[in-house]
């Protein structure tokens, strides 16, 4: 490892130390697995300059990368002079899920890195703000349905608070019967690397390097999936290795 991914561990959780001991990985869902949050952002961005907040598609993926509808709706409300409707939410909801029907695409090195984990015979599931509905429709049009079971997907609606509060990633760990501390999460979105953080897992956040991200203290990060598959087989490998 770098000097620097050295100085970095000495600050991240249990996990990635070659004395702790890894045991699920837990996958964020939009930019993580599959590529769609262009057209959520084309969605949420139209409904908005409808309303009278006058952004782009670009600023709303900024925005509300991440974040459940409950929370975009909330805060479209403060840049509005009408009151959204009651049921705004569960519209928009109906409105993304048609829109999965457009150009929804693997993220690259998805199938490799999930192949790589059942060789290394380590579980993983997804924890995503999405709803299961919109879920369901991503991996069907990507094809990545076979990698998952329906008890491995949970999603917003499991859990009372969705992400950034870390509910949904301790339901996961939960579920698989583990300690938080054993745990990796890949995110893309500052609203997951909270969440992640909160639950005191290990974050690898996916995201291009030169592009800025919250300075938490054991944070790695990568540019690409193969660059995650590589740090779980390396972690792993160095906790096989450890005399205990």
């Amino acid at each position: 490892m770098k000097n620097i991914l050295k100085t970095t561990l000495l600050n991240a959780p249990k996990a990635a130390h070659p004395d702790g001991k890894l045991k699920l990985v837990i996958f964020d869902c939009d930019g993580v697995l599959v590529e769609s949050e262009h057209l959520v952002s084309q969605v949420i961005g139209h409904e908005a300059r409808i309303k009278g907040w006058n952004i782009t598609d670009k600023q709303a993926r900024e925005i509300f990368s991440g974040v459940q509808l409950r929370d975009v709706q909330k805060e479209i409300q403060k840049h509005v002079s009408n009151p959204l409707p009651d049921d705004w939410n569960v519209k928009i909801h109906e409105k993304i899920v048609d829109a999965m029907q457009g150009d929804v695409q693997q993220i690259e090195g998805v199938e490799d890195i999930l192949q790589t984990l059942q060789k290394l015979n380590l579980p993983y599931r997804i924890g995503s703000n999405s709803s299961m509905r919109e879920m369901t429709m991503k991996f069907t049009k990507t094809n990545l349905q076979k990698w998952f079971s329906k008890d491995r997907i949970h999603s917003a609606h499991d859990v009372k608070r969705s992400k950034p509060f870390p509910d949904l990633y301790l339901y996961a760990a939960e579920q698989e019967g583990v300690k938080p501390e054993e745990c990796f999460v890949i995110e893309d979105s500052d609203t997951g690397l909270k969440a992640a953080y909160d639950a005191g897992m290990v974050c690898i956040l996916l995201r291009d390097l030169e592009k800025p991200a919250p300075n938490y203290p054991g944070l790695i990060r990568v540019n690409s999936l193969k660059e995650a598959s590589n740090f779980i087989t390396e972690v792993l490998k160095s906790q096989n290795n450890f005399k205990r």
